[in-house]
């Protein structure tokens, strides 16, 4: 019996650009890699608030501190001055960087005040606050403004990714953060272990069913979307995922003795077959796939973030970095089609404008 500790950075920036690097992973579109650090770092503040073990605060802190200065610095050279030479930006670009100012000057105070005195919680209240606006306004206006721009946003995302860790490694170089993976135990309760493994491996044959059915769903779509080439290149690529997917669950299902269930592999993709079908008869077949498409891989996301979870539990270490992989991929097409839902309309009425086959 043991606590639950689930890791926060799941998605580790560190390992990010390394894979990135090694060309193991499709470049993030950068609102989409800024917007999961807000959600993250607010997480944090949360957790700060909820909490009255000082000693959990005074881990958190730094922690608190070091994302904010990477992710800043990475925003001020690489989107901040593309974004600020659109006329529709610019105004925008500057009051987030003088926000940023402003929250740097906060962070300087929290570093000179002792972690125990109340003090602290004041200033880190008020950090909050600061870096609660200025998310709000920089995901209504700069990240709007960035979405219509013509611009390389995916480029972006990986020289941001990059940036951010090298921010955060200097950060530890020189001593003034702390450690940059974080631990938090969602859980006082005990739990079993066995429990935990007996959850993973049902999970594990439930997401290759759901993954067999994403395939069967994307390659339908491969198929008949030949008047939208971005939206079939980046189905082209998952589906390659998928195959890729298939085969890390087969083998961590394996590696109980067991294999995939044949009865829900086939419930699955009988299911999407059939949802094809019906998708293919309607004259928006393009729109109303994407948001399938978005709806499967947000699903399969939450399930992968879940088996992580059980994993850890469970002392399955090697479960860890695959399902990892699968998780990235499936936020990766969520982001892409959520990103270019717009685009895909717009295409669609104007093939329909031009008495083309606008459907796919």
């Amino acid at each position: 019996m043991r606590r639950v500790i689930a890791d926060l950075d799941a998605a580790e920036p560190v390992r990010l650009a390394a894979s990135l690097k090694a060309g193991k992973k499709v470049p993030p579109d950068v609102t989409g890699l800024l917007a999961d650090d807000h959600r993250t770092v607010l997480g944090w503040f949360q957790w700060y608030e909820g909490t009255s073990d000082r000693a959990v605060r005074e881990r958190l802190l730094p922690r608190i501190c070091a994302a904010l200065k990477a992710h800043m610095a990475a925003e001020e050279e690489f989107l901040y001055p593309v974004i600020g030479r659109f006329q529709a930006g610019a105004a925008s670009a500057e009051r987030a960087g003088a926000e940023h100012a402003e929250a740097k000057k906060l962070i300087e105070e929290l570093s000179e005040q002792s972690p125990r005195e109340a003090a602290t919680d004041r200033l880190v209240a008020k950090l909050k606050s600061a870096i609660t606006a200025h998310i709000a306004e920089e995901e209504t206006e700069l990240f709007s403004v960035a979405r219509r721009a013509p611009l390389d946003l995916y480029a972006i995302g990986a020289a941001v990714a990059a940036r951010r860790v090298e921010a955060l490694l200097k950060l530890r170089t020189d001593g003034t953060s702390a450690p940059t993976r974080t631990h938090k135990e969602f859980s006082m309760t005990n739990i079993a272990v066995s429990d935990a493994r007996d959850y993973l491996l049902l999970g594990l044959k439930n997401a290759h069913a759901m993954t067999r059915q994403g395939r069967v769903l994307v390659a339908g779509q491969v198929e008949r979307v030949e008047s939208y080439p971005l939206l079939k290149a980046k189905l082209e690529v998952h589906l390659r995922e998928k195959d890729e997917q298939l085969a890390r669950l087969e083998r961590l299902i394996a590696g109980y003795g067991a294999k995939p269930s044949v009865v829900k592999d086939a419930a699955m993709s009988v299911a999407a077959g059939v949802a094809a079908i019906a998708s293919a008869a309607s004259a928006d077949e393009v729109v109303k796939n994407s948001f399938a498409t978005l709806a499967q891989a947000k699903y399969e996301a939450a399930a992968f973030e879940t088996l992580i979870v059980f994993a850890e539990a469970a002392g399955e270490k090697e479960a860890l970095q695959p399902l990892q992989k699968c998780l990235s991929e499936s936020r990766g097409l969520a982001s892409f089609v959520e990103e270019n839902l717009r685009g895909t309309a717009v295409r669609f009425l104007q093939l329909r404008a031009e008495g083309q086959r606008a459907k796919r």
